[in-house]
């Protein structure tokens, strides 16, 4: 894989503006970049919160980005009734074949969606959160989803599935990331070589059967 040191913060900066101005997925006007040390700071708003993750997903992608910090706020260029947004959050949540949305509770106020219940796995729990967000007028989504395994996967068999599906799926090096799993929860600690591998990390620990949470403490080092 390429390196990216010797980047410096106005490079990083240019490259990060660029990319976003010319990502169809987001409009750029509204969004500050500033970046010190390799960490960029998103800041400004968004119309939406497909919008906000995607200039986040943007940034994280550029070389010699070491941290994204994401303050970009929602607001919507149509705000829309409570009642029509959790209408429609409940229906992405029917009909998504990952969520069992009869064991899911929806409340919205001002635009903000609150889940709760409880589901199986960490894969159900991130589906639900990500049918939330696909809303039109969605501003923020708070999960407090509670994950309640089927049956119980011990710890030590969790760590060793999450080590090798990272190994197999990134081609990280046994030495490079350490799996700690407690009652469930996987905590991932070590190094990765860009910010997109820290958030893949994240997402395939949250696939392995019986893992309730996960803990991503990966720092990017060069």
């Amino acid at each position: 894989m390429e390196q990216k040191a010797n980047r410096t913060d106005e490079e990083i900066q240019r490259d990060v503006l660029d990319a976003l101005a010319n990502d169809a997925r987001v409009d750029a006007g509204g969004i500050n970049v500033d970046v010190v040390q390799g960490t960029v700071y998103l800041t400004g708003v968004a119309p939406s919160v497909p919008e906000k993750r995607a200039a986040r997903e943007i940034a994280g992608r550029i070389k010699g980005v070491l941290v994204v910090d994401d303050d970009i706020q929602v607001s919507p260029l149509v705000k829309r009734a409570d009642p029509e947004i959790r209408n429609d959050v409940v229906r992405a949540l029917t009909r998504d074949v990952w969520v069992d949305a009869s064991r899911l509770q929806v409340r919205v106020d001002e635009g903000v969606v609150y889940l709760s219940g409880t589901v199986e796995d960490a894969t159900s729990k991130s589906a639900a959160e990500e049918d939330a967000w696909s809303i039109r007028g969605v501003t923020e989504v708070v999960n407090d989803i509670a994950v309640i395994p089927a049956s119980a996967v011990l710890d030590d068999d969790i760590a060793r599935d999450v080590k090798q599906e990272l190994e197999r799926t990134l081609k990280i090096k046994p030495d490079q990331i350490h799996v700690d799993v407690r009652d469930g929860v996987v905590h991932l600690k070590g190094s990765v070589s860009t910010v997109s591998q820290r958030w893949v990390a994240e997402d395939l620990a949250r696939w392995i059967p019986g893992v309730v949470d996960v803990m991503n403490e990966l720092s990017v080092e060069l």
